[in-house]
């Protein structure tokens, strides 16, 4: 019996220094003496029993955490000696949190420390990375900072761009997509502190923080068009332009995207949806005459042009889409009778002519217009020329006048 009694006696004695290493470990913690904590703490590991201890984890991921900080100059070496100290601190307050199945005892004070303490120190290690030329460094601690706290804006922003800068398209897509599902207020991190004083009413500044967050929006779609995920660009523009209905980058973005994946039909109904919420918004005419063109409506999609130039007289776009239909006309036909044989120009040569020279003469005021809007532009010089050419020729009347310009326009290009 007394031998039993000396057995348990000594297991009290061994256990009881494994629960001082911890205790010491906290005091010198709290004591800042971040050298000696990390020792004591480091020894726990060594304890079976400590090692399911959520308390042990929980001071683990503190003082490593301070290794990282590095708060005082006295332990500057410290956190050279250790630069995984950020990783270390966050797999320790998620095994932390791990102990505690129910969410009880050390679960919360560890996700806070995480969020709170280890969040923004591994945010400036990144930054601190990336100004020491360590690149793809400074994207895994930017990638560690999106872990503690999936609503903060910064890591995903510099995360992103960093992934991009190293052409890791799937990191930077994934920091994209976090992006989107960050509430707008958080974007007035990215204004500086004038900026917003100069903003007078709270409407306005909401207008302002969702200029800058749909620019990653549309970051989002152009990375899709490169990598040519047309599918996830459908899915993505859809519910970007739920947030911004009249974004017309978005818009035109969701016709690539549909017209990409075969889905014109859908595409139609989506634009006539648009066009009808804001007909004075001329790009969603715009966009919706590309649909029309290339589901095969020429006839429709000449409508929606003529009605973007109702909307805004001066469009560009329309303007060169009106020109190009009917010059497209024309250029089928020319190109007909240029392969036809003898006998088949005899037959219906000469009514080609006439349909040709009717859609030239139609196009025509367009390219003018065009030409007058950016005079040496050779995207309208080139067709211009080629209508003044043809015209010269076939056209009833103003013959010598198009040969004339046709000759100007040679000049120039």
């Amino acid at each position: 019996m007394k031998k039993v009694i000396y057995l348990c006696t000594l297991c009290v004695l061994l256990a009881a220094p494994s629960k001082a290493q911890l205790s010491l470990a906290v005091s010198n913690f709290n004591s800042k003496k971040y050298d000696k904590a990390k020792e004591k703490i480091d020894a726990c590991l060594e304890n079976d029993e400590l090692k399911n201890d959520a308390r042990m984890w929980f001071y683990r991921g503190q003082i490593y955490t301070s290794i990282a900080q590095n708060e005082t100059k006295r332990y500057g070496a410290l956190k050279e000696a250790n630069p995984e100290a950020i990783y270390i601190a966050y797999e320790a307050f998620r095994k932390s949190m791990e102990l505690e199945p129910k969410k009880t005892g050390y679960y919360i004070p560890a996700l806070r420390a995480q969020q709170r303490n280890l969040h923004p120190v591994a945010i400036n290690e990144g930054v601190e990375l990336y100004k020491a030329g360590k690149i793809e460094g400074s994207l895994k601690a930017f990638e560690l900072a999106q872990q503690t706290n999936k609503r903060s804006l910064l890591p995903f922003i510099y995360g992103g761009d960093v992934a991009r800068e190293l052409k890791q398209d799937d990191k930077y897509e994934s920091s994209l997509v976090a992006i989107q599902k960050i509430p707008v207020g958080a974007f007035e991190i990215l204004l500086k502190e004038d900026e917003l004083e100069k903003l007078q009413n709270s409407e306005e500044k909401k207008m302002r923080l969702e200029r800058e967050k749909v620019r990653y929006a549309r970051a989002l779609m152009f990375l899709y068009r490169k990598t040519k995920q047309y599918g996830k660009g459908v899915e993505a523009v859809d519910k970007a332009l739920v947030e911004f209905p009249e974004d017309t980058t978005l818009r035109a973005m969701q016709v690539e995207f549909y017209v990409a994946t075969n889905k014109l039909e859908e595409a139609i109904v989506k634009m006539e949806e648009a066009v009808q919420k804001n007909p004075r918004v001329a790009g969603n005419y715009i966009n919706l005459g590309i649909i029309y063109e290339k589901a095969g409506k020429p006839v429709k999609a000449e409508e929606a042009y003529k009605k973007c130039l109702l909307v805004e007289p001066g469009n560009f776009n329309a303007n060169y889409n009106l020109g190009v239909l009917a010059y497209n006309e024309a250029a089928t036909l020319t190109n007909e009778m240029d392969k036809q044989t003898l006998p088949d120009y005899i037959k219906n040569g000469k009514k080609k002519e006439k349909r040709a020279v009717k859609a030239f003469e139609k196009a025509l005021p367009y390219f003018e217009k065009l030409n007058e809007q950016k005079p040496n532009d050779a995207k309208i010089l080139k067709p211009l020329s080629n209508i003044y050419k043809f015209l010269s020729s076939q056209a009833k009347s103003g013959n010598k006048t198009y040969k004339e310009k046709y000759e100007e326009i040679q000049k120039k290009l």
